[in-house]
């Protein structure tokens, strides 16, 4: 039995939840499937070669995704690929957003569960890696987001989102060139073929978005939407 098939695995499931050509094959299942692999491969790789990923910010925030979505509850909201149809300048003009509140259930039941004193050290440190990415705002009012009503935008109803699309982009780029650096891995036919831009260098910063300051747009599970009017925006009842 080859051994190294879960690299295999993981960058069909990666392929299948992030190329556009994969679209029809989408679905929430897709995104489950994606964080098992992306859950298999770190524990492997730490196993296999001593290589360890689970310390890097991407993966945390996923890892906490695929908890919540493994242990606990449904993804309510999720969508791909949305188009923004304003002007703004884009590090990638592809998305992958569930809704702010079911992240911020999946960050509260991580740090519930391990708010202890046993585990305080390793939590402090995960809250640590992951505001990398994520505003400490979010970390700080995450019982308050895990009620978050629905808005009325330009008198259509929204569920604000979160953009997850680069934790995965960026961790995929990471394992690539940990792949590379590994003898049993670094010739598979998977690593060889990947596109050159499968590396660290290209990986998504934080602030991956530039608009004008004046005409800010609110992240959606629909996508970005800049409002008509920003003095109508209202929760929905």
């Amino acid at each position: 039995m080859d051994s190294t098939r879960f690299i295999d695995r993981y960058f069909e499931s990666e392929s299948v939840l992030l190329k556009i050509e994969h679209t029809e094959k989408k679905s929430i299942t897709t995104l489950l499937t994606y964080l098992e692999m992306l859950h298999s491969t770190g524990d492997k790789l730490k196993d296999k070669y001593q290589c360890n990923i689970k310390n890097i910010p991407e993966f945390v925030i996923l890892r906490i995704i695929r908890n919540y979505f493994h242990h606990v509850d449904e993804i309510e909201d999720y969508s791909m690929f949305v188009e923004i149809k304003e002007w703004g300048i884009s590090e990638y003009n592809k998305h992958l957003i569930i809704s702010l509140k079911d992240f911020a259930k999946s960050l509260k039941n991580f740090i519930d569960k391990n708010n202890n004193k046993r585990n305080k050290k390793f939590l402090d440190k995960e809250i640590e890696l992951i505001t990398t990415f994520i505003e400490i705002e979010i970390i700080n009012n995450v019982e308050q987001i895990c009620d978050l009503k629905d808005i009325v935008i330009d008198e259509n109803k929204y569920s604000l989102g979160i953009d997850i699309f680069k934790y995965a982009y960026n961790i995929s780029n990471i394992i690539a060139d940990k792949c590379r650096n590994i003898d049993e891995l670094k010739n598979k036919t998977v690593i060889l073929n990947l596109e050159s831009t499968y590396t660290e260098e290209y990986n998504i910063p934080k602030r991956d978005y530039i608009c004008m300051p004046g005409n800010i747009p609110i992240l959606t599970t629909k996508g970005l939407i800049f409002p008509k009017n920003r003095n109508t925006i209202r929760p929905y009842n």
